[in-house]
């Protein structure tokens, strides 16, 4: 393969809406590689997490997460009642429609977006296992943006 004739002279910078979207496809991917390392600098200290179910009669509360570690430990459990069918693949988060506004208070941004999860039956088939939609705040913590309130409201799943 050729290689290019120009070559990028300085690193481009990247907005707080970039950066925030890059985070949550970060997060993303940590958890569809189950990469529980990748995900502790991506939450604050202090983040939490609440898991609702949707549908005809609204939402019905199913979990709630303080802090990193628990946050993470939620997610590294659902990983383990899977560890014997799961491979790099197995699942996929489709993240998209993006709504990424500021709020006032600290430079803190609010992403909303849609969700569709992606996992093999166990014959193999591929399907939707569920989707939803997220409700982020990010917050700019040590230098870069963090997870710290995150609504996540799932249709279609029986967890």
């Amino acid at each position: 393969m050729a290689e290019p004739t120009t070559r990028p002279t300085a690193e481009f910078t990247m907005s707080p809406a970039e950066q925030v979207l890059a985070q949550l496809g970060r997060q993303k991917w940590a958890v569809d590689a189950r990469d529980a390392e990748a995900l502790r600098p991506l939450y604050t200290a202090d983040s939490e997490h609440v898991l609702y179910r949707g549908g005809p009669e609204g939402r019905t509360e199913l979990a709630r997460s303080h802090g990193r570690d628990e946050i993470i430990a939620g997610i590294t459990a659902g990983w383990a009642r899977t560890a014997a069918t799961w491979y790099p693949g197995a699942t996929l988060h489709l993240i998209g429609s993006h709504v990424i506004e500021p709020l006032g208070g600290g430079g803190r941004m609010r992403c909303r977006s849609y969700a569709a999860y992606l996992a093999l039956d166990p014959a193999g088939t591929p399907g939707v296992r569920s989707y939803g939609a997220y409700d982020d705040i990010w917050v700019p913590d040590e230098g870069e943006w963090r997870l710290a309130y995150r609504e996540t409201v799932m249709y279609g799943y029986a967890p």
